[in-house]
């Protein structure tokens, strides 16, 4: 992941990204209910998880056990509606719900409708007032595809809500703030972070004055992203970024718990060629230490940690031809490949091919002389194999 660090008025930094290693800790706590199989956003409040169905569902909040994960209750919201639901999160006395999910970019309705936690607790109907707001760098709001403008997460920043977009062409987020207070505004743009993935939520820790969010690569391998010591003035100073090991999963809401524990939630996910599904979960990790580690002088490259074959017949090969000076891979293994990642000795990407994946085949991408790791992603696992460009 490359960047150069900029400066656009108030406080906009884009900063380089750093890849930490896996959770070693997460757990899978079960499958949810039917009900909530497109669960979108997700807090810990009253000692129970609260989440929501995302677009074309009820304007409702689901309380759930958190170790049946049973619905213990529905809240419905009466004077709203769900356009599209894609993020939940609270302060001391109320719960806001993010209805901005923007997927081609073309709505002019963005809105936040705040309910207060008083009426949560003592009735199962409740009245929200509603923040609406529009970014003031959006011009377009033509239907080209995915946009740039869909947003999936927020959180409560003193008196301010900090709105994160997903960026599905940038694979970004801006940040932008508004009040929390309903009415109307334009929201300001207040930071950057580039070529991280698609953010999905984000928790915000008062105490500990850190931030975490949740989200997914293009090929559904979630992510965590940490940011110790938030500067207000710089929000994505410091950050880092983990991956959690899994694949097709596509993370959604994400909450914590105490002062190490999360939980999140993934959606409903399926496609019918290559046939894919991957059901509705509760995940839960802790983060223990989330510093970098410096690497000392000189730099010893090291094999990036990867998730563990998980079949002995799978084999991946890599060769170079002398006479073309071309590498070419075979991979021996009756599983489907869906996705194809180089990456180098720090671990970073360098280039992917998320296209049809051939077993056998040439590495056209141009690489200079360096060690890289070749990832396959299958069906059921991954595997990666390391090779000398020279």
């Amino acid at each position: 992941m490359n960047g150069i660090i900029q400066k656009i008025g108030f406080g906009i930094l884009f900063f380089l990204t750093v890849n930490l290693q896996a959770q070693e800790n997460l757990q899978t706590i079960g499958t949810l209910p039917d009900g909530v199989f497109e669960t979108s956003g997700l807090i810990y409040f009253n000692e129970s998880l609260v989440t929501h169905n995302d677009s074309g569902n009820e304007p409702l909040l689901y309380e759930l056990d958190t170790l049946s994960l049973s619905i213990k209750r529905i809240v419905t919201i009466t004077n709203v509606a769900n356009i599209d639901w894609e993020a939940i999160t609270q302060d001391e006395d109320y719960i806001y719900i993010g209805d901005f999910g923007n997927n081609v970019g073309i709505r002019r309705d963005l809105a936040i409708h705040r309910i207060a936690k008083s009426d949560f607790i003592s009735s199962d109907t409740v009245i929200a007032t509603t923040i609406s707001y529009s970014y003031e760098d959006q011009q377009d709001f033509a239907n080209n595809g995915n946009s740039d403008w869909d947003a999936e997460a927020f959180f409560v920043l003193d008196d301010q809500l900090i709105i994160l977009t997903k960026q599905w062409q940038s694979q970004g987020s801006d940040a932008y703030t508004i009040s929390k207070m309903p009415g109307v505004y334009v929201a300001t743009r207040i930071a950057v972070i580039k070529d991280v993935g698609l953010i999905t939520d984000a928790t915000y820790d008062i105490a500990s004055n850190r931030l975490v969010l949740i989200g997914y690569s293009s090929i559904l391998s979630p992510f965590i992203g940490v940011v110790e010591n938030l500067d207000t003035q710089s929000l994505f100073e410091g950050y880092t970024q983990q991956t959690l090991g899994l694949n097709f999963v596509q993370s959604e809401g994400l909450t914590q718990v105490d002062s190490t524990n999360y939980f999140f939630t993934s959606e409903y996910y399926s496609r019918q060629s290559p046939t894919i599904e991957s059901v509705s979960r509760l995940f839960s990790f802790q983060l223990l230490n989330n510093e970098p580690i410096e690497p000392e002088e000189p730099i010893t490259p090291e094999e990036p940690e990867m998730p563990e074959n998980t079949d002995d017949n799978h084999k991946l090969i890599i060769f170079k031809d002398n006479n073309t000076n071309q590498y070419h891979y075979s991979l021996s293994t009756n599983k489907a490949v869906y996705g194809q990642i180089i990456f180098d000795v720090l671990g970073r990407q360098v280039w992917e091919n998320l296209g049809e994946v051939e077993k056998e085949g040439t590495i056209s991408q141009h690489l200079e002389t360096s060690i890289y790791y070749l990832t396959l992603y299958l069906e059921d696992g991954v595997i990666a194999t390391p090779f000398v460009v020279y």
